[in-house]
């Protein structure tokens, strides 16, 4: 149970709501004048059961303990349910608050205000002229300096402490946050960075999460990194990539380097879709995060052997962490397969003999962007190190080879791209190419095994029907459910919408031409899963790429429980074709309306008969009026309901072979 469930259990509703207006029992439920407009006729019913309430009034809305205090109290949702969990007795410190997120929050803000100490440091600071020197000789200009926040950390031991104790933050955060090192022996702290150009290391929303420092004198090691914090996993942080993520989604590519200096002089040229990776080889949270964004990866890495080394490590963790797609393809005995993909081009930069990045945009920016068009393709580059790594004169040589190349050309999605690289491995290791393509067959098969496995794991769950409202019709009365938390009506929908938010573009147009209203968050009768909606027509109506991390951060921690519930729910589901997934979530939206105005009918009806038992017959007429749109809006939905096959998706099941009543 989760605590605002725990919380709406303790309250009593009755007794909440009678606090802002005269409420009286009447059968089951209790009625009164709505507390949000003025009337004269009741119309405001609560639902003790069930724990809900309904305007039918002039307001229309309803909701539950939570909706009713944010609309009278103007609160927002933690608000509620911090005032309402006080009253039940519930101890959110205890389940509900994220213990971490305070931390994280001064964490960043520690952060920040070091970064712009190192920042006023580096611009006016006498003992700072060394670093001023150092980045004319690197061309860096002063609105670079800007862009990036860079900064100067002094050769002293104690100057960035002093400043943040001045600024009110204690030794435990300085430490924690990396700033500070302790000296056991001494049982004494002192300034992490010390005599070193600073760089800021920046999330994708651009709060600092630590830092970059590059000494300038004698000293090892060259560049010094944060430790691992709370915030800092140098694992998981693409440096630049707060700047860049625009430029890269325009570019419909990204170019990977290895250094600071190699993205600053990059972005300062104006090749903006450039960032760099934490460490010598990319990471599979790296790669999965630049994936968001495109599916054109450019590795520019070092051209000496260990960083050739480098490259393939990397290279080999995109091809498990890149995003796979599954494409049918006919075997020999005339069978139709889905196989899978790579869904990523990757490509790599052949750098000049002892130069890097930094190097060739500084001193032939031209240069750089020739060399950029000119990126040999992931399947080139390795062949070009296969052939330098192995005695091609020997069998062993020349079985590893085609070990290492053949999985390779089975990722390959075009059979004329897989065709030409089977020629070419057959000539560089003087093999036949029937064999050759033999082999790369079988590697295609093995990954098809891999695939299938796959696909059965993530959908062999044990499974039971829906609930079925009513003599409903439609997909989801067809459609298996896997167990899991979420099994109703609102839930599927909502973990639908978040498993692919396009659709909630597709639903604005769907509606418009099905003559109903759009996907409203009061659709939905949880107030939790109404604010998570609210937010994600919010998200994807901005700019922002769909990312699960980024959506939950604009969420208040007493959400994510929900999200990752129906995160999780809609992972669990059976995969859907685009259509099949489109034509399932209208059906969903149209039978949630059809349900709540069916009750509500039905609530209006006895409303309207109780008025006019009470002699109140203007009030009877009322409900009349009210429960005749109801019934009205009811036809529409159920016409709605039987165009679906008639229109929306009439073609579909056409080309699908599937015969339309």
């Amino acid at each position: 149970m989760s605590v605002s469930d725990e919380v709406k259990q303790r309250i009593d509703i009755v007794e909440l709501i009678s606090r802002y207006t005269p409420l009286k029992r009447s059968g089951s439920i209790y009625k009164g004048n709505c507390p949000f407009h003025s009337e004269r006729t009741p119309s405001f019913v609560v639902y003790p059961q069930s724990g809900n309430w309904h305007c039918f009034g002039a307001c229309a809305v309803g909701g539950d303990a939570f909706n009713f205090v944010m609309r009278k109290e103007n609160l927002d949702f933690r608000e509620a349910l911090q005032m309402l969990a006080k009253e039940a007795g519930v101890n959110l410190e205890e389940n509900e608050v994220d213990p971490s997120a305070d931390q994280r929050t001064k964490l960043y803000e520690i952060n920040e205000v070091a970064a712009t100490y190192f920042q006023e440091i580096l611009r006016h600071h006498p003992a700072a002229q060394v670093a001023r020197d150092y980045l004319e000789r690197r061309g860096i200009d002063a609105r670079t300096q800007e862009l990036f926040k860079l900064g100067y950390a002094l050769d002293q031991w104690s100057s960035l402490r002093d400043f943040l104790d001045g600024k009110g933050y204690n030794l435990e955060q300085q430490l924690v946050a990396g700033l500070l090192k302790r000296n056991e022996e001494r049982n004494s702290t002192y300034d992490a960075f010390r005599a070193r150009l600073m760089i800021p290391i920046r999330d994708r929303q651009g709060r600092v999460l630590g830092f970059g420092g590059r000494i300038l004198g004698e000293g090892q090691p060259k560049y010094l990194n944060t430790s691992e914090t709370p915030l800092f996993h140098k694992s998981r942080v693409i440096y630049g990539l707060d700047l860049a993520h625009q430029a890269i989604r325009a570019a419909e590519k990204v170019v990977i380097v290895e250094g600071y200096m190699d993205v600053i002089a990059a972005h300062q040229f104006g090749y903006s879709n450039v960032v760099a990776c934490m460490g010598t080889a990319l990471t599979t949270d790296q790669l999965q995060q630049l994936n968001r964004y495109t599916d054109t990866f450019i590795l520019a890495l070092d051209a000496d052997a260990a960083g050739q080394q480098a490259t393939i490590r990397g290279l080999n963790q995109a091809r498990q962490a890149l995003v796979k797609v599954t494409k049918p393809t006919i075997t020999t005995s005339g069978r139709v397969e889905l196989t899978e993909r790579l869904g990523a081009n990757l490509s790599i930069i052949a750098m000049p003999e002892g130069q890097d990045p930094d190097d060739v945009v500084r001193h032939d920016p031209q240069h750089w962007q020739q060399l950029v068009a000119q990126a040999q393709p992931l399947v080139d580059f390795y062949f070009k190190i296969v052939a330098e790594q192995y005695d091609l004169t020997t069998a062993h040589g020349k079985g590893q080879a085609v070990a290492e190349l053949t999985p390779l050309i089975a990722e390959l999605s075009d059979e004329a791209e897989r065709q030409h690289y089977v020629q070419q491995l057959s000539k560089l290791v003087q093999i036949a190419e029937l064999i050759i393509d033999s082999r790369v067959k079988s590697s295609a098969r093995t990954q098809h095994v891999t695939f299938v496995q796959k696909e059965r794991k993530a959908t062999d769950q044990p499974t039971k029907g829906p609930p079925k409202p009513g003599n409903s019709s439609g997909a989801l009365e067809r459609r298996p459910v896997a167990t899991a938390t979420a099994v109703n009506e609102e839930d599927y929908l909502l973990a639908r919408l978040l498993g692919d938010p396009d659709l909630i573009v597709w639903l604005a147009g769907a509606t418009d031409q099905l003559e109903i209203s759009p996907l409203r968050a009061d659709d939905l009768q949880n107030v939790e899963n109404q604010e998570i909606c609210r937010a994600l027509k919010q998200f994807v109506s901005s700019d922002e790429q769909w990312d699960i991390e980024l959506f939950q951060e604009t969420l208040t921690p007493h959400l994510h429980s929900k999200l990752a519930q129906l995160i999780i729910f809609n992972a669990q589901l059976p995969q859907s074709s685009p259509n099949e997934l489109r034509e399932d979530v209208i059906r969903t939206l149209i039978r949630i309306r059809i349900q709540r105005l069916s009750a509500e009918s039905t609530n209006i009806k006895f409303l309207e008969e109780d008025a006019a038992h009470q002699g109140d017959l203007l009030g009877a007429k009322q409900f009349g009026y009210i429960n005749n749109q109801h019934l009205r809006d009811l036809s529409r939905l159920q016409q709605s309901r039987q165009e679906l096959s008639q229109t929306l998706f009439r073609k579909d099941r056409r080309e699908r072979g599937v015969k339309i009543f």
